[in-house]
């Protein structure tokens, strides 16, 4: 059955150089470095702050892309971003795994992109693209305002699902090429009133991120695994719900040793662009963490007297639509460490496959002091002239992508997008004309790391 709606006519309610839809890691960056590059932008955002899965899925640590064991690869936006929270005691470098405090890194996300004169528009959803030839002519937006449309010149999809792309027409592959099945998405939760000293002293931290005494005054710890300890809850009866053998990660927030964040849900089947999937996942996430809380305050060290305080806003989606780009970045190429002409980010972050059927994870070690390149054809497309891609979503098989779609990857490929759109808007031509050497040399003037 459908329902036909009559033909509308459609507010144009904005106009920019730059349009960025998605404000997590990859579209904070590539709006902040449009607008630094002189290009006016817009930044669409379908919450009422920024971050993406960092604030609202609560995956508060950046993973190790962005270090390979000797020295940091990725620089630019994400060095400055971690610097300042560093200062403010809002993060802790391990040049691992460093946790951060999610609503500071919310706030400062939004402050430098209004310091750079970066318009906001929150609460409001892409919904469509209208086209014009090869180009996008204006993308459609939802909000309690109702539908309106927004123009650009040039535009940068960083929903993460290749939202934008989709409904423009362009080509892309979902989940992995045997059966198209996805990586489990994960519903991330805090709890309150551990006690970070017993949990120092009688759990192992994970190796990589040794406890280093105190942060600000306070303890901080990393620590997962715990598999022996959830074989038996599990003979006893907890975790009947709760799928993953083992903690994938939990650790202290910055400055606050008592609140622990856990990553320990596992909910299968799941596909990101699918509303009935998402509402199945919020509701299977919530009843696992029931489960996990309960099992941490019976056996594990320090949760004695744990409480829940915070489930994420939303599942943390690890997989969903990649665009066929220009150049498709592949397993080969990740752990051959290929070397690009037209690099515009480095990366040292393991394969790491969650099984879409099974318990376990698929885990493939980059050497230490090593690095692959990701070329800026992986954010470009054939189909549509004025569009690029940034985060997650770029071109990549669903081995190589498991490696390169972690946040501070994410920032170093939307840094790149921002700066790709700018320069095709000072150059009155598409971004798939802008020479690469262009882009690299306006990338390593703002501190990016290519070499």
């Amino acid at each position: 059955m459908f329902i036909r709606v009559p033909e509308q006519s459609i507010e144009v309610i904005r106009e920019a150089e730059v349009v960025v839809a998605g404000g997590g890691p990859a579209g904070y960056a590539a709006a902040l470095a449009a607008a630094r590059s002189g290009a006016k932008t817009l930044l669409i955002e379908r919450y009422g702050y920024l971050g993406g899965v960092g604030t609202n899925s609560l995956v508060s640590g950046f993973s190790s892309g962005f270090h390979d064991g000797e020295r940091m690869i990725i620089g630019g936006l994400y060095q400055e971003m971690r610097e300042k929270l560093y200062q403010q005691g809002a993060l802790v470098k391990t040049n691992n795994y460093e946790p951060f405090d999610p609503e500071a890194l919310a706030f400062y996300y939004m402050k430098s992109l209004l310091d750079a004169g970066v318009e906001l528009l929150l609460h409001t959803w892409v919904v469509d693209a209208v086209m014009k030839g090869d180009r996008v002519e204006a993308l459609i937006v939802e909000s309690k305002s109702g539908r309106q449309a927004i123009r650009a010149t040039t535009y940068i999809d960083a929903t993460g699902d290749a939202d934008v792309c989709a409904r423009a027409g362009v080509p892309y592959d979902i989940g992995r090429a045997s059966d198209g099945l996805m990586q489990p998405v994960s519903l991330m939760f805090a709890v309150g009133g551990v006690n970070a000293d017993r949990l120092i002293r009688e759990i192992e931290q994970i190796e990589g991120a040794p406890f280093d005494g105190h942060i600000s005054g306070m303890h901080h710890v990393i620590f997962g695994g715990q598999e022996e300890r959830v074989a038996k809850a599990k003979a006893d009866g907890f975790l009947f719900n709760v799928p993953r053998q083992s903690i994938a990660i939990a650790w202290t927030l910055p400055g606050r040793p008592d609140v622990v964040y856990l990553n320990m849900t596992r909910i299968q089947g799941v596909n990101g662009t699918k509303t009935d999937d998402l509402t199945r996942a919020e509701i299977e996430g919530r009843y696992q963490i029931e489960e996990c809380v309960k099992f941490l305050k019976a056996y594990i060290p320090g949760f004695e007297q744990s409480y829940l305080l915070r489930v994420a806003t939303q599942v943390g989606i690890r997989e969903s639509r990649r665009i066929r780009g220009s150049y498709t970045l592949t397993e080969i190429d990740v752990v051959q460490l290929k070397q690009f002409d037209d690099v515009i980010a480095q990366a040292h972050y393991m394969i790491d496959i969650h099984d879409p059927t099974g318990q376990g994870t698929h885990y493939v070690e980059l050497s230490k002091g090593t690095s692959y390149d990701i070329p800026l054809r992986c954010l470009l497309q054939d189909k549509v002239s004025n569009l690029i891609t940034a985060g997650r979503c770029i071109s990549a098989t669903h081995e190589a992508f498991s490696s390169l779609r972690v946040m501070s990857i994410s920032i170093a490929l939307g840094e790149a997008a921002g700066v790709t759109a700018a320069l095709s808007v000072k150059q009155s031509m598409s971004p798939g004309e802008v020479k690469a050497g262009l882009v690299q040399e306006e990338l390593l003037k703002r501190g990016a790391i290519l070499y």
